[in-house]
């Protein structure tokens, strides 16, 4: 009985020591109404092109930059995501302004620019490999990690150039006693809504700017300024700029 105990918990133990953290959310919801204006203003001219991007800040910790010097460290560049998780929010973007009858691509005229960049974003191999190892009594004390999504809109049409900008954050906190917590709060969940969330408001952004309509203020204090990456372009599943 007690080696089938041991082998239990051993056979258990990597599954809770993953699931040992919820997700939570910070954003503000896609003003609906807006959108729903959108949809029935049958003035509005639809666009003909949507160009997405999105890239990312690696995660690293502490060790990771030991040996840099602070020069080093705000040379670090941005990496295009892996291409389905850039195909899937593309997607959600064109899915938001055909909907809002932002979009059409027969009929529509100006260009969409979106390019979306996150902080921090990480997977669970390399929490593994350094977060979660380097982190004393990590599951006794909580700790936690911050992702940053901050998007950027440019619309152009007939010469003119408008912008407007967005941004989230999702927090992941680790801690044993979290567990029973994550399937109803994992960062893939999270990262689903927020994305979502930023598609939408990008619909009524646009929406706003072509009515003249006012854009809520943001503040940016928690996005680092960085260099961005240029990337040699690909044969095939390349992002759009």
């Amino acid at each position: 009985m007690t080696k089938v105990i041991i082998k239990s918990l051993l056979f258990l133990s990597p599954l809770l020591i993953l699931s040992g953290c919820a997700s939570f959310k910070t954003m503000d919801p896609f003003p609906r109404d807006i959108i729903y204006k959108s949809s029935k203003d049958k003035e509005i001219k639809p666009y003909g092109k949507i160009l997405v991007r999105w890239r990312n800040y690696p995660f690293t910790t502490f060790s990771d930059t030991i040996g840099y010097t602070d020069e080093e460290k705000a040379k670090i560049k941005p990496e295009e995501v892996p291409y389905d998780h850039y195909a899937k929010f593309k997607a959600r973007v064109l899915k938001a302004f055909k909907e809002a009858g932002l979009y059409d691509e027969k009929k529509g005229t100006g260009t969409v620019r979106i390019d979306l960049m996150s902080f921090g974003r990480w997977t669970y191999g390399e929490l593994s490999r350094s977060f979660l190892t380097e982190t004393s009594f990590i599951y006794i004390l909580p700790r936690s990690v911050k992702v940053n999504y901050y998007l950027k809109m440019e619309i152009e049409r007939e010469g003119q150039i408008k912008t407007a900008e967005e941004i989230s954050s999702i927090k992941t906190v680790f801690h044993l006693l979290i567990f029973p917590i994550y399937p109803f709060a994992s960062f893939s969940s999270a990262e689903k809504a927020v994305l979502k969330n930023l598609a939408w408001k990008a619909a009524a952004d646009a929406y706003s700017l072509e009515k003249g309509l006012p854009l809520t203020e943001k503040t940016f204090d928690s996005f680092p300024e960085k260099q961005e990456k240029s990337k040699p372009a690909e044969e095939i599943k390349k992002q759009d700029f």
